[in-house]
């Protein structure tokens, strides 16, 4: 007597997860739509809050470069050392912005970069000595609201990157509620 056992299936191709039931377009995708209901800015699939809060940097470190020209920071024939701060650090802040832009989920890290560049940027009017220049109130200002924004909304960009990481690496269990839970009926 031989006692045989049942061989495997053969592997399917297909792991044991549900179907995406979103079309896939004639491009060969599926749409960058929320979910019925859903918000877009809480969609995990795509890098929408991050790359809109990134380009909201990217804005104020363009804005923060041609600010000093713009507002007229330093008086004729004379220095001001928040003039070329800003134009620099501004560029700075257009190039980590447009890096998070380009690559949201792989880096992280450069809207925390980022962000301590705005909280600098809030203290440069009393570090640097603004208050000596003409005009420098108006370079005051500016770079404190500036220093907000950026600040904020790279704060919000890595939020928001390291909650889809997080959620992308423990995704929501379904089925029955464990013994005992409080929606269970007793």
């Amino acid at each position: 007597m031989t006692h045989s056992t049942p061989e495997p299936d053969p592997p399917t191709g297909r792991e044991d997860r549900p179907l995406d039931p979103t079309p896939i377009t004639a491009a060969g995708h599926q749409p960058l739509v929320p979910p019925e209901g859903g918000m877009l800015l809480d969609d995990a699939r795509t890098p929408t809050a991050d790359g809109l809060t990134s380009g909201v940097v990217f804005v104020a470190g363009a804005w923060l470069t041609i600010a000093p020209i713009a507002l007229d920071y330093a008086p004729p024939g004379h220095g001001f050392v928040g003039y070329w701060h800003d134009i620099v650090l501004g560029a700075v802040i257009a190039v980590l912005a447009l890096l998070r832009v380009l690559a949201p989920r792989s880096l992280p890290w450069l809207s925390l970069v980022t962000t301590a560049v705005g909280i600098w940027l809030v203290f440069t009017p009393v570090v640097l000595g603004y208050e000596t220049w003409p005009r420098a109130t108006v370079a005051a200002v500016n770079a404190v609201v500036v220093g907000v924004v950026v600040a904020t909304a790279a704060l919000l960009s890595a939020w928001w990157t390291y909650r889809r990481r997080d959620s992308a690496a423990h995704p929501p269990v379904s089925g029955p509620p464990p013994p005992g839970h409080a929606g269970e009926a007793t």
